[in-house]
């Protein structure tokens, strides 16, 4: 069966929820944190955490970029590009900024937009450490 005669049997209601569904799916890779929802603590003697003891360090971890910055700061961000959604915002130790992957948006520490495609900003999230643990809260 053809993909046209296929959705036609299916009806117009079930194909639309069924193409939204596909759309969605492939325009984010996952789901999008917001300010409030956030409160998780990383154990930095742990080696999945072993990044973030260094200078220019990152991990990402529960949709969120953690880092230790260039001056020694810990520093957390969403992991999601507002530009378009997607998942891929990393830390760039090169300019101590954020960066998303797919299409260059660049964020200051802070969230801030940098560019075109940043201009939304990005949502950050507090850091802070005591003895080995990170709290990241926001």
């Amino acid at each position: 069966m053809e993909r046209r005669a296929f959705l036609e049997s299916l009806g117009f209601g079930a194909a639309f929820v069924l193409t939204a569904t596909c759309l969605h799916s492939c325009s984010t890779s996952g789901s999008v944190i917001t300010p409030g929802t956030v409160d998780f603590t990383l154990d930095l003697t742990q080696s999945a955490n072993a990044a973030l003891k260094n200078k220019g360090g990152y991990i990402v971890t529960n949709g969120v970029v953690v880092a230790q910055d260039l001056n020694g700061n810990y520093v957390a961000a969403t992991q999601t590009c507002t530009h378009q959604g997607l998942n891929q915002v990393y830390y760039d130790s090169s300019s101590n900024t954020y960066r998303c992957s797919a299409h260059g948006a660049q964020y200051d520490l802070t969230g801030k937009g940098l560019n075109a495609n940043g201009s939304n900003g990005i949502i950050t999230f507090k850091a802070t450490l005591s003895g080995t643990s990170l709290h990241v809260l926001g």
